[in-house]
């Protein structure tokens, strides 16, 4: 056998050995993850969950999952719970408003005095057209407008109407979202409203600038500023702390800010006051 051929072979040899040892190998099984002890607890935690209730948890379950059971149940509201409350804060502020609304001045004109009736007559008509007004759909976005000149209306309109003062500031460039013009006046003109009752008519400050890709409208009054609890809650439907008001103009606020793909954002100002924001996306 000539070198060549000899090299040849030993080659194939040791070829055939690589082979076979990698493909042992890659056959040789492969051994299963040890099971996760977790994972059981945690499934029944999430389907409780799911269920709107806490549950409890079987023998021998993991520390960590009970310490986490246990955490939630220090503060936890079932949701059929959450709901009911929710419902008899709602209807409790309509009661509240129709009673001092309709039945007070129904009462007074039953001893005859007519000019409370009518007051209330307007005051009862005018929380119906407030509901009304937020239970109908938001109009979408239809245009791109400059912001700064809608502002200026607005403002003008307040004014006239409540004679509350108000410092408007705004950059010299144009400040433009994609918006729907009318029921974008509609929601300042409700904060602007807010904002001159709580600040106890004083000056307000109306505030409208672009920062990244958002429009932001800022409105400040001068009165006490939010509470904690109004700070979570002032967004709520019904939620207010002026008495005889339905607590609808931040909601209404909120929702057209969301139909526009914003938000509303609430904050106390450092110096004193409420500051609620309206954020929009820029165009």
């Amino acid at each position: 056998m000539t070198v060549p051929v000899f090299v040849a072979v030993l080659l194939a040899i040791v070829a055939l050995g690589l082979g076979w040892f990698l493909g042992s190998r890659r056959e040789a099984p492969v051994p299963p993850p040890p099971p996760d002890p977790y994972a059981p607890a945690l499934d029944r935690l999430s389907t409780s969950l799911r269920r709107g209730e806490i549950g409890t948890g079987a023998v021998g379950e993991p520390a960590p999952v009970s310490a986490l059971r246990r955490a939630m149940e220090t503060g936890w509201i079932p949701a059929d719970q959450s709901r009911e409350e929710a419902l008899r804060q709602a209807l409790g502020r309509i009661a509240a408003f129709l009673s001092g609304a309709v039945e007070e001045p129904l009462t007074q004109v039953r001893d005859g005095d007519a000019e409370l009736l009518r007051e209330g007559v307007d005051r009862a008509l005018g929380g119906l057209k407030d509901l009304e007004f937020f239970l109908r759909d938001p109009l979408t976005p239809d245009e791109t407008h400059n912001l700064v000149p809608l502002l200026q209306q607005v403002t003008r309109e307040f004014i006239s109407d409540w004679e509350t003062g108000v410092r408007f500031a705004a950059p010299a460039f144009p400040v433009r979202a994609h918006i729907h013009k009318g029921t974008f006046l509609d929601a300042v003109y409700l904060l602007l409203h807010n904002a001159g009752h709580f600040g106890d008519g004083e000056t307000v400050d109306v505030t409208v600038e672009s920062e990244g890709a958002d429009a932001r409208v800022t409105i400040r009054d001068r009165g006490a500023g939010f509470t904690d609890e109004a700070l979570e809650r002032a967004r709520d439907l019904f939620y207010t702390t002026r008495p005889g008001a339905l607590g609808l103009g931040l909601p209404f606020a909120r929702k057209i800010a969301e139909s526009f793909g914003g938000h509303l954002e609430l904050k106390n100002h450092p110096e004193g006051g409420a500051v609620v924001t309206m954020v929009l996306p820029g165009a």
